[in-house]
């Protein structure tokens, strides 16, 4: 890791739908250069958190802090402090060339920088996206987000829709992304063992709260911690 500090740090948050909060009282702390599996069963609030950090979901109570600078329920404070959201449908536009797709993420300098992180990328420029694999349009997705330079990435639902051999082959860019950009990475994973395999830290939501915490390595020695913190037998 480059640096210790924290890039991402929530404290207390709130949100929900309507006004009824879905996630309560969620603490994190993501230091620079590592990266948070964020775990749980379905409706845990996975998503929702993701959501409420990037600001697209006002808060109902806490804050939100990016590289040193509050971005509580603001997407434009949270974009300028450099966190970036890669939601559940990868953001990509489907009728769009690959390079359209990268020339939209950065108007200017190119996006040079993205194909030599994703040198898979280069003879796929000219192909639209909606003709891509899953795992091509993922990939596509992290090169886009790239290009923003982010210090807080957050990834809902990395896996979705992607074979084994894709997952394998995304997961350790992520783990070279932390290591040699110092970027923080929080990764909303269903796969917990791959999940586990590449983050430092992770953290298991239970109907919306924090229900458990721990150094990745060692959860992924103890299942059965997160056995029971999926079916909340066990409190944080």
């Amino acid at each position: 890791m480059t640096e210790t500090t924290d890039a991402l740090e929530i404290r207390g948050l709130s949100a929900g739908y309507r006004g009824v909060p879905a996630i309560r009282d969620i603490d994190l702390r993501v230091a620079a250069g590592s990266i948070l599996a964020l775990l749980g069963p379905n409706g845990a609030g996975k998503s929702t958190t993701l959501r409420a950090a990037a600001g697209l979901l006002p808060a109902l109570g806490g804050t939100v802090t990016a590289a040193g600078s509050p971005v509580t329920g603001s997407v434009e404070r949270a974009t300028r402090s450099g966190l970036c959201l890669i939601p559940d449908n990868r953001g990509v536009f489907h009728r769009l060339t690959v390079a359209e797709n990268l020339r939209l993420a950065k108007a200017r300098g190119g996006f040079g920088p993205a194909l030599d992180r994703f040198p898979q990328l280069r003879p796929l420029l000219n192909r639209r996206c909606g003709l891509l694999s899953g795992g091509e349009q993922q990939l596509l997705a992290i090169a886009k987000t790239l290009l923003l330079r982010p210090r807080v990435l957050l990834i809902d639902e990395m896996s979705m829709g992607l074979s084994p051999v894709a997952i394998k082959q995304i997961l350790p860019e992520l783990r070279r992304l932390a290591d040699e950009d110092g970027t923080a990475i929080v990764l909303v994973e269903q796969h917990i063992d791959q999940a586990l395999s590449v983050a430092d830290e992770a953290v298991v939501l239970h109907h919306g709260r924090v229900v458990l915490i721990g150094p990745a390595a060692d959860l992924r020695e103890d299942r059965d911690q997160i056995q029971r913190a999926y079916f909340g037998d066990k409190e944080r």
